[in-house]
């Protein structure tokens, strides 16, 4: 990964817009920059800005969201990073953009926007801030945490590895070289061990917990169910003739039932019609005033409409009178209104021509007082000016008396302590120096230390060996007692071998369960053959039943069919009847008082309708009734019918289905029967030999000779079985014995190895031990040579040396005395600088103050002009108006005119209003008037009708009329009441004919005389009898069918059950042997193993950065202590030192390597072009800082562009190109170089 270049916007103290483009001159030319400035200049920032338009985030601040963005520079609306960099030729452009509300610096935080794209293309990639971060990764192959420690070292990070103890440094391994895979490994495996240990358990503890029945309980079940099966049978048949006995009284009592209800629903239904017969008389007489009802409804309405007409013309009357007066009045107030308004528009006429004279003084006088108002304003503003800058002069005054004061004592004391100026420059080299030889006298102490640990260790070590001897003599005695065991359990195994080889057991044994297997096959197809016969005897019982009430339905439907021919003639008969006398009604109709019958001549005869007619109606509608109940019976009978029919088709197809199983079970039982004998014939032949006959082919439907061969066989396989499992069990110890007798070898092995390597480790200790002491003398040596070496510096200078454990309040002492003259000497030149400003301030403020007083008095003059000329003017326009306002009194007129007019208005609206409502009350009175005559016309001529009407009726008077009307709802409900008894006559009648003739039917049976001589009570009671006796059977037959079942299935799967243990034990031996080698419960095992690989990779890449460093240096890991490290020092006897003892500048040097070792070790994914270090390199000697600065134009001649950030002078003048921040004191702002800024 190549960083190309870098634009970013208000980030810290960096305010405005910059960019560096890193393909272009001077970053092209010089792949080493130094990016330099003062402390809080905003160095670190152009860092940050690459992690921000990266990954939305800095190494300083972890979250940059909507609601808090502490990077934005304070006092602006937005910021904003973009990179552009190259990854494997391809080149990217990934940039943050957060804003404010509005643009306004105090406006609230929006959602923060971003983008990453194809710079060649211009192609967007991704817009979503956590998804655009995920792709950046994926294209980069960094992350955040790899990116800082790879490409960017971050300050403060820098020396974060070299220093971390063994827990942390693991953390910080695991982090950046994704090694938390081998933890879940580890923690996987160990799962996986637990979860097969588990179900290993589970499988064997369900093996142990399976019962299966004996041969002799399997063959009592059986014996039990042919017996029970067998006497369901012969109870169905008879459950058959029970049901049928059943059904036949049943019948019996349903008939006789419905006779004795069909005679009191035929009585009931009489009966009721006499109770209504004058309710229906009523009715009938009502019938000649229903006629007259429509013609003396007219009557009353012609009545009434009269009344209401009268009424309306007589209050018309009185409303016009009142129009009238309304009217009149209304025509004198128009009048007043009108000549109001003449005089008002006079009195306006006179008022303009006041007005046109007063407002060209009211316009004068307006703009005299504003300009007026304005000089007023002016002078007061002058005044005020000039009191400000007099108390400006005289608080300048003040101040340069100040400053000079203040600069003529911190001049005394520059003078007075010239000499501590040089403090500065030898301050740190001799703390540098102190630093060292503190090193060394810790270095010393550890190493004293060492020896002792290193002594008490060599003890110990010796402890170890004598252990390891005695551990070996007693491996070695277990060893011989295994060989032992083993000879003892082959011999067993071989003798067991020579009575009955595991080989021919094991074929006698498959024989048996093969014939095993098929014994059930045989017993299925015996008891199938069984079932098979019995149910041809139950469905043909079945048949006969219902071929008998198929019979049975069919006779009866004959005889319904006979009735129903019967009924319908009558009915036809019936109705030729009534249209007959429909024909003769219409002639009765048509007959006159005094005129001869067209049809027998006489004129004499009534005009009544004859009463034969109803009696017709009503026969007609009971034959109907009748005619429909038979239909519904007949429907019943065919549907019947209809239902028996597939019922005996399907017991047919079930009886040839059966048939069929009875055949195909006889071919089973051969073809069964054939292939046990062949198989028997081949183990014959290869030697075997067993005591089991087969049954024969006429056994079928014999279940004792099938049990009795099914006993056989189990008694024999148990027998075989037995003699198996004691071979295999005697294979087993044998087995485990060999496998014991390894494991003491190995165990001997072993103990003899340990014995070897801790003999070996104790002479190694002798010799280390011998080392550290060696070291430790020379440290101390060195020690003195340093502290020496410092003195005679400190001399050189005039000072006097401290004693070392002086040293550091003396050296505290010098930094406050050198820090003190520096901070005197910047206040001297900054007050220098005050007073030539403040003394130049007061030159313009005199000068001020001058012209401020000239502008004062011309600005007097003017107000006193403008208050005389206003006077004069204001004078005369009150002599004209007064001080009336023009506008005011205007408006005043206009509304006094407005309302005059609109009260005009009004009137003539009331006016009109009057006139029409006058009009509209003269036509209705006209038009009541005329309607009225003509209702009463009309009146007198209903009443002609009515009375015509009355006396030809048989009603004398109009009472005698009103008495014999009824209601409408009287007359339906008396209708309905008729038509309803008449039905109910009908349909019993029809009822009782049909429940006799099923009587005589069923007196007909074939049975009749048998079944009637039991009760039907005993007939229940037997049916119910054979139906529970019959469920009991059933019950029992299934319950044993589910335990043979349920035992066959145990058998089987007990045989797949241990073929699972088998598989299981071999995968938990497998996963247990990968368990105890990398799985653990925390994932620490496997994970530690990897990371102790990953810091020897990291070691060796850090010791290739050394060489080129500094080769006086070399990283070694510790053999003993996990992932702790050491230095060997070449310089001083390949001495091995700890890391804290190393001086800083060792220490950023050794810490230098790791960094970069690390860089190489997390950039496996992508190449690392851009290396950026953010390091003071203030802890370095001049020697040090050549060393580094040579190893970083080393990396730079590799291709890598390098940039360092620094305040150190050395390193600005070793490195030429330089990116300078500047620092504005007291603004809060830096900026850096013009030709870096972008401009709008």
């Amino acid at each position: 990964m190549k960083i190309l270049s870098l634009e970013f916007e208000n980030l810290n103290s960096l305010k405005g817009r910059w960019k560096l483009d890193f393909t272009k001159s001077p970053f092209a030319e010089n792949g080493l920059f130094a990016i330099t400035g003062p402390t809080g200049a905003g160095k670190t920032t152009i860092l940050d800005a690459m992690c921000l338009a990266l990954f939305h985030r800095t190494p300083r601040l972890k979250s940059i969201a909507k609601g808090t963005n502490e990077l934005m520079t304070r006092g602006t609306g937005e910021c904003f990073a973009e990179i552009e960099f190259e990854v494997k030729g391809k080149t990217y452009r990934s940039n943050f953009h957060h804003k404010r509300a509005r643009g306004k610096h105090d406006g609230a935080l929006q959602t923060p926007t971003c983008e990453l794209a194809d710079a060649d293309s211009d192609d967007i990639l991704e817009t979503q801030l956590t998804k655009k971060i995920k792709r950046v990764e994926t294209v980069t192959g960094l992350d955040f945490s790899r990116f800082t420690k790879s490409i960017m070292l971050s300050q403060g990070e820098f020396a974060a590895f070299l220093n971390a103890n063994a827990n942390d440094r693991a953390e910080l391994l695991e982090e950046l070289t994704g090694t938390e895979v081998y933890s879940l490994i580890s923690e996987r495996i160990y799962d996986h061990f637990k979860s097969s240990e588990e179900s290993l358990n589970h499988l064997k503890a369900k093996a142990e917990g399976v019962s299966l029945l004996t041969e002799e309980q399997i063959q009592e079940l059986i014996t039990g169910r042919d017996r029970l099966e067998a006497e369901q049978a012969v109870l169905s048949l008879q459950l058959v003739e029970w049901n049928a006995h059943l059904s036949w009284w049943k019948d019996v009592t349903k008939t006789d039932l419905a006779i004795v209800n069909g005679e009191q629903d035929l009585k009931q239904a009489q009966d009721n019609l006499s109770e209504n017969q004058p309710s229906l008389d009523r009715l009938a007489k009502s019938e000649p005033a229903e006629k007259l009802c429509p013609l003396y409804k007219d009557v009353q309405r012609s009545d009434q409409d009269v009344q209401v007409t009268q009424a309306n013309l007589e209050s018309s009357t009185k409303r016009l009178a009142e129009r009238d007066a309304e009217k009149s009045a209304a025509s004198d107030k128009l009048k007043t209104q009108s000549a109001l308004v003449e005089q008002i528009k006079q009195e306006q006429q006179d008022q303009e021509k006041i007005i046109e004279q007063v407002r060209p003084l009211d316009n004068q006088i307006s703009v005299l007082k504003d300009k007026q108002v304005t000089a007023e304003k002016n002078v007061k503003a002058l005044n005020q000016q000039e009191v400000e800058q007099r108390h400006k002069h005289t608080v300048l005054s003040q101040a340069i008396a100040s400053v000079q004061q203040q600069e003529k004592i911190h001049a005394q004391y520059l003078e007075t302590h010239q000499a501590d100026k040089q403090l500065e420059k030898y301050l740190g080299q001799w703390q540098f120096k102190v630093d060292q030889v503190r090193a060394l006298e810790t270095q010393h102490t550890e190493l004293l230390s060492s020896v002792q640990s290193a002594n008490k260790a060599l003890e110990t070590q010796q402890t170890l060996v004598q252990t390891s001897r005695e551990l070996k003599l007693t491996q070695d005695k277990a060893l011989a007692e295994r060989v032992a065991v083993e000879n003892d359990a082959k011999l067993k195994w071989d003798t067991l071998q020579q009575q009955n080889s595991e080989r021919a057991l094991n074929e006698s044994k498959d024989l048996l369960e093969y014939w095993s297997r098929h014994t059930n096959t045989l017993v299925d197809i015996n008891r199938g053959y069984l079932q098979a016969t019995q149910r041809i005897a139950v469905k043909e019982a079945e048949l006969s039943n219902h071929i008998y009430r198929s019979d049975k339905l069919t006779q009866e439907r004959e005889v319904l069919v006979e009735r129903y021919q019967k009924n319908k003639t009558s009915l036809e008969r019936l109705i030729r009847l009534i249209e007959q006398e429909g024909e003769l009604a219409k002639y009765r109709a048509a007959l006159q008082p005094g005129m001869d019958c067209p049809l027998c001549g006489s004129a004499n005869h009534a005009i009544e309708q004859s009463q034969d007619l109803t009696d017709l109606i009503s026969q007609k509608e009971r034959e109907e009734q009748a005619l429909a109940v038979i239909e519904k019976e007949g429907t019943e009978h065919r549907q019947q019918l209809d239902s028996i029919v597939p019922i005996i088709n399907g017991i047919k197809d079930e009886l040839k289905r059966t048939q069929a199983d009875v055949e195909q079970a006889q071919l089973n039982w051969a073809n069964t029967l054939n292939k046990l004998e062949q198989v028997y014939v081949n183990f014959v032949s290869q030697g075997g030999l067993l005591d089991v006959k087969l049954p024969s082919i006429e056994a079928l439907g014999d279940s004792e000779t099938v049990s009795f061969f099914t006993e056989s066989c189990e008694q024999q396989l148990n027998e075989v079985i037995h003699q198996l499992r004691a071979v295999i069990d005697a294979k087993n110890v044998y087995l485990d014995a060999e496998k014991q007798r390894t494991t003491a070898s190995i165990m001997a092995n072993k103990a003899q190895a340990n014995l070897e390597l801790s003999e070996q480790r104790l002479t190694d200790l002798t010799t280390k031990t011998q080392a550290q002491v060696d070291q430790a003398e020379k440290c101390s040596q060195s020690k003195a040579l340093q502290w020496t070496e410092l003195k005679e510096s400190i001399a050189e200078t005039s000072i006097e040396a401290p004693e070392l454990e002086h040293i550091d309040a003396w050296f505290a002492q010098k930094k406050e005395a050198s820090d003190l003259w520096q901070a005197t000497k910047l206040q001297h030149d900054d007050l220098d600088k005050q007073l030539i400003s403040k003394r130049a301030e007061l030159t313009a403020l005199d000068d001020k103050l001058e012209s401020l007083a000239n502008e004062t008095a011309n600005a007097n003059l003017e107000v006193e002009s403008l208050t005389k000329e206003l006077a004069s003017i204001t004078e005369s326009r009150k002599q004209l108006f007064g001080d009336n306002d023009v506008q005011s009194t205007i408006q005043a007129m206009k509304q006094k005119m407005s309302d005059a007019v609109t009260n005009l208005e009004v009137s003539q609206t009331e006016f009109n209003g009057c006139e029409r409502e006058h009009l509209k009350e003269q036509t209705k009175h006209a038009s009541y008037t005329e309607e009225l005559a003509t209702k009463q016309q009309a009146q007198v001529e209903m009443k002609q009708l009515w009375d015509q009407a009355l006396a030809s009726s048989p009603f004398a008077t109009d009472a005698d009329f009103e008495s014999s009307l009824l209601d409408e709802a009287l007359t339906a409900q008396l209708r309905s009441l008729k038509k309803t008894l008449d039905e109910a006559i009908v349909s019993a009648q029809a009822r009782l004919n049909s429940a006799k003739a099923n009587r005589s039917e069923l007196q007909d049976h074939e049975k009749a005389a048998t079944w009637s001589t039991t009760p039907q009570s005993e007939v229940e009671q037997a049916t119910v009898e054979y139906q529970n006796k019959r469920q009991s059977h059933a019950s029992q037959i299934g319950a044993i069918s589910a335990n043979l079942e349920t035992d066959r299935q145990n058998r089987s799967n007990q045989q797949d059950l241990f073929k699972l243990i088998e598989a299981q034990q071999l995968e938990f031996d497998d996963i247990s042997r990968l368990n105890s080698l990398i799985g653990s419960r925390n994932g620490d095992k496997f994970r530690k193993f990897a990371q102790g690989l990953t810091l020897e990779n990291l070691v060796y890449l850090a010791n290739k950065q050394l060489q080129r460093l500094h080769g006086r240096y070399e990283l070694q890991r510790k053999a003993d202590d996990g992932l702790e490290l050491q230095v060997l020092d070449t310089w001083q006897g390949d001495v091995m030192r700890d890391t804290k003892t190393l001086s800083g500048g060792e220490s950023f040097l050794v810490s230098l390597a790791l960094a970069l070792a690390l860089s190489d070790l997390v950039s496996h994914k992508t190449s690392i072009d851009s290396l950026f270090l953010d390091e003071g390199f203030g802890t370095l000697d001049s020697d040090t800082l050549d060393i580094a600065l040579n190893a970083l134009d080393n990396l730079n001649a590799s291709g890598k562009m390098i940039g360092v950030i620094s305040h150190v002078e050395a390193l600005k003048e070793r490195v030429p190109v330089q990116l300078k921040v500047t620092k504005h004191s007291g603004l809060g702002v830096s900026e850096m170089e013009s030709q870096y800024r972008v401009t709008a």
